[in-house]
């Protein structure tokens, strides 16, 4: 009777040595694995929707002169900032913008509304500000009652700390937020135009179509 034949392993296939080093193949984590990365296009400005903090940062906040208008056929208000040379405009007021972030991180300008000199301040005014200096200690949303605001805290455990450090400048979100025509500079500016009545704009060129 034959012998059952022994069956032969195979021969293992030699590891090529670069393949060893699984490290080696990565690339340097301080340059981003794309997941956590934040790259912000556009920043919304106004009030806060949901529940909140603000930065207490002071770098996070400036002290400026804002114009809000609301056109006849939008809902939304359109918030422009109003540059040194055009500082007359007698429907601006004076602001805080602060630097506003909620639960998955994403920021928001807001601006807090200040008295003009010799003018009165009001109740909506101030309960708001009041509102920002307890959203930089807690996570709180905001309620409208009787002409002011008031807060509502958020329960235990509704989101950590913000990490702040992940944020933009406060220049970059500016410049996210208001972008080149959100800013009033010169006379020229559309909403200027519309609020002192001058007259339409001649084409800067000839289309040839006249």
């Amino acid at each position: 009777m034959a012998e059952t034949p022994i069956p032969l392993k195979p021969k293992a296939k030699a590891v090529p040595e670069d393949a060893l080093d699984v490290n080696s193949l990565w690339l340097d984590p301080a340059l981003g694995d794309g997941l956590v990365d934040v790259h912000y296009h556009d920043i919304p400005v106004g009030k806060p929707k949901n529940f909140f903090r603000v930065n207490p940062d002071p770098a996070y906040r400036r002290l400026s002169e804002i114009y809000v208008h609301k056109a006849e056929d939008q809902i939304e208000e359109q918030t422009y900032i109003i540059a040194k040379p055009m500082q007359v405009i007698e429907e601006a007021r004076r602001c805080t913008l602060v630097t506003v972030v909620y639960r998955d991180g994403s920021p928001r300008l807001w601006a807090l509304k200040l008295p003009k000199e010799g003018e009165r301040d009001n109740e909506a005014w101030i309960s708001a500000r009041s509102a920002a200096k307890v959203a930089m200690e807690k996570w709180v949303r905001l309620l409208w009652q009787k002409r002011s605001y008031m807060t509502r805290d958020a329960q235990p455990g509704y989101a950590p700390e913000p990490d702040w450090s992940k944020l933009p400048s406060f220049d970059e979100l500016v410049r996210l937020g208001f972008g080149e025509s959100g800013i009033i500079r010169d006379k020229n500016h559309p909403i200027v135009l519309d609020l002192f009545g001058a007259p339409p704009q001649k084409p800067d060129h000839d289309d040839g179509l006249s």
